[in-house]
């Protein structure tokens, strides 16, 4: 899974602890000695933290750690395509505020378009990716005993280890959903 919960956003470390509420046991207590949890207290609040840094103290929930892992992507590269319709290939480039999208096979010649995009795009770029769970999505989607139709790739570039995820065939559910984000944010089809 792409996005560590446990990961610091502070100071990156993966030292952390779950919080635990409510009234704690005899056990939670031993626990907390050890530094295995720590105890939160009796009431909790909906964006109460989940997670302590025992390096540098920080408390924070799962949505601040969603918010980072998406806020660290700095390019995405998708292609999708086949024998009979020809690929799609788009480059977003999230740091540059640069898109690169092209088209080519069906006969037809390669054609590429070149945009800049504004910061609000990029923003609004980041959320929709958020809303489909792009992060969580499984590494390959393939469909056996298939030999020709629809291949896809996304490569997320960002602060860290790099993911790439792909198909043949088969698509994560959200994928519709996908191609519509990249052509509203390229202004080009992508399907």
């Amino acid at each position: 899974m792409p996005i560590l919960y446990k990961k610091c956003p502070r100071c990156g470390s993966k030292d952390s602890a779950k919080i635990v509420y409510g009234m704690p046991s005899y056990e939670l207590f031993q626990e907390a000695e050890a530094g295995k949890i720590k105890i939160g207290g009796c009431c909790i609040t909906e964006d109460a933290p989940e997670f302590y840094c025992k390096i540098c103290d920080y408390e924070w929930n799962r949505e601040q750690a969603i918010d980072l892992a998406y806020n660290n992507i700095k390019t995405i590269k998708a292609s999708v395509g086949g024998y009979f319709g020809g690929y799609y290939n788009v480059d977003i480039d999230l740091i540059n505020l640069k898109t690169t999208w092209s088209h080519w096979g069906d006969g037809d010649k390669e054609e590429s378009v070149h945009k800049t995009i504004r910061t609000a795009t990029a923003k609004k770029f980041i959320e929709q990716l958020k809303m489909i769970d792009l992060l969580n999505w499984k590494f390959k989607y393939i469909m056996p005993g298939v030999c020709d139709g629809t291949q896809w790739s996304v490569e997320i570039i960002r602060t860290g280890r790099n993911i790439k995820k792909y198909g043949d065939n088969n698509f994560p559910d959200e994928w519709d959903e996908f191609c519509k984000i990249i052509s509203r944010t390229v202004g080009k089809q992508f399907s």
